[in-house]
């Protein structure tokens, strides 16, 4: 669940409007704590007697998508996201679940399916697509993952997926690890929008903030790393999908699934 006051300034995600943007990487800063234990215990049983070391270094980094992060206003909380995930229980789609053999980013994943992409109704399936920055593992109990955290909402059309809605939350993830229960995401900050982003990403990214920008701006290697979460998803629950397609520009081809080598094995 949600702190409500810590996580009051990211409702625009709840009120996007139908708008097509451009890459401008907004949000607010957010720390959003008491979040649902996203664990590995859940996943996979018991977790490794060893604590994973997590190098990114092997990561490739519509009608209703947003940026910007709006005024205060009541947010959903996990409750209220399993009863959007009922909802949609006729999706002709399987829910997303990440192929890779790491736990760590199951986990991750996870997190951006259900607690991100729960402020957005009306699609057949939520897939996450995080740009990631850097990971910072040295301290288990912080793990930090640094990156822009991108959600998108997809409908069934024929051989496409049609996107509906999404959006970015660039920022900062913590997680821990804990020798029962695996690794718990344990909050997230959210860069703020309008005239305090700047301060706002230089305070959580720090040195980090001119490849944070960097990242932000390279819109090809963003949609690389999309489209191959799509054709890997797509693989991994042998679908008929060829393309997606975002509202008023062309579909583009999936490209070859690539699972086996787009995730990093940390195991």
């Amino acid at each position: 669940m949600f702190n409500k006051k810590r996580f009051s300034s990211l409702t625009n995600i709840l009120i996007a409007t139908i708008v097509f943007s451009a890459i401008a990487g907004c949000g607010a800063k957010t720390v959003i704590t008491e979040v649902t234990e996203y664990s590995t215990t859940e996943l996979a049983g018991d977790p490794a007697s060893e604590e994973s070391s997590i190098d990114s270094s092997d990561l490739i980094a519509s009608n209703d998508i947003t940026e910007n992060v709006p005024e205060e206003s009541e947010l959903e909380t996990t409750s209220e996201a399993s009863d959007k995930e009922a909802s949609n229980a006729n999706s002709p789609l399987p829910r997303y679940e990440y192929p890779g053999p790491e736990l760590f980013y199951s986990v991750l994943y996870d997190y951006l399916r259900d607690e991100l992409g729960a402020y957005f109704d009306d699609y057949d399936v939520c897939i996450p697509s995080p740009q990631i920055l850097e990971i910072d593992d040295a301290d288990k109990s912080d793990i930090k993952v640094y990156g822009d955290f991108w959600v998108y909402n997809y409908d069934l059309d024929g051989d496409t997926l049609l996107c509906t809605s999404g959006g970015s939350f660039p920022g900062l993830i913590h997680l821990k690890y804990d020798p029962e229960k695996g690794f718990i995401v344990t909050g997230m900050d959210v860069v703020a929008d309008g005239s305090d982003f700047d301060a706002s990403a230089k305070e959580i990214f720090g040195d980090k903030y001119d490849a944070f920008i960097n990242l932000m701006s390279d819109r090809e290697a963003m949609e690389k790393t999309r489209a191959q979460i799509i054709a890997n998803y797509v693989a991994d629950n042998d679908l008929s999908i060829t393309k997606y397609q975002d509202y008023g520009w062309n579909p583009v081809t999936l490209p070859e699934e690539n699972i086996d080598n787009f995730y990093s094995d940390l195991n």
